[in-house]
């Protein structure tokens, strides 16, 4: 015979002595606890998401489809304070050639390493320009980092990609909408406002 314990582990019970002696009693329940166990089958649960429906917590939020959803934080190129575009969908990082202009970065330009990126422009965009920049976040942290330098429309001066963010150890967390460095170092999201 199988009992469940209130764990949900299923055990081997010999159903001996259910209304006998206590002493008798409590020794089988040891025997159970140490005697052969396995565990029950789980099944997943299955939810069926129907369009515009959210769960848990997002179910309470307000939500303006006009609003783009994107992870952009405070945070300064050079000392100069810009909103930064935390990008999970992006390989590189990429600084806006005015910000570039504007804030007079040395940029090397080498023919043979040049890429061409789709999704931050009309089209494709080619560059071959590069430059080291020293990024802040969070007030707290500083990195310095080689970043194409490229006409691109995505609103932010800078786009920092995975190619940033994995080395760098950023994670997104949405839920509390913080981007968290190494160290446990919070930065929160702030909110766009562009469509």
């Amino acid at each position: 015979m199988w009992c469940v314990r209130s764990d949900g582990v299923e055990c081997e019970y010999d159903g001996q002595n259910e209304l006998g002696d206590p002493e008798e009693d409590r020794r089988a329940v040891a025997s159970m606890a140490t005697g052969t166990r396995r565990v029950a089958e789980r099944h997943s649960k299955m939810i069926k998401l129907s369009p515009g429906e959210r769960m848990g917590w997002w179910s309470a939020q307000k939500f303006d489809r006009r609003v783009r959803l994107r992870a952009l934080v405070l945070g300064a190129v050079n000392d100069a304070r810009t909103k930064i575009l935390l990008h999970t969908g992006a390989n590189v990082s990429a600084v806006s050639e005015s910000f570039a202009r504007r804030l007079h970065l040395k940029r090397r330009t080498k023919s043979d390493r040049q890429i061409d990126v789709q999704g931050i422009g009309k089209g494709k965009v080619l560059t071959s320009s590069r430059a080291r920049v020293k990024v802040t976040l969070g007030w707290q942290v500083v990195y310095e980092f080689e970043v194409w330098c490229m006409p691109h429309h995505a609103g932010v001066d800078l786009i920092l990609g995975t190619d940033f963010m994995i080395p760098a150890g950023i994670r997104l967390d949405l839920y509390n909408s913080t981007a968290r460095l190494p160290d446990e170092v919070e930065i929160p999201l702030i909110k766009s406002h562009s469509a």
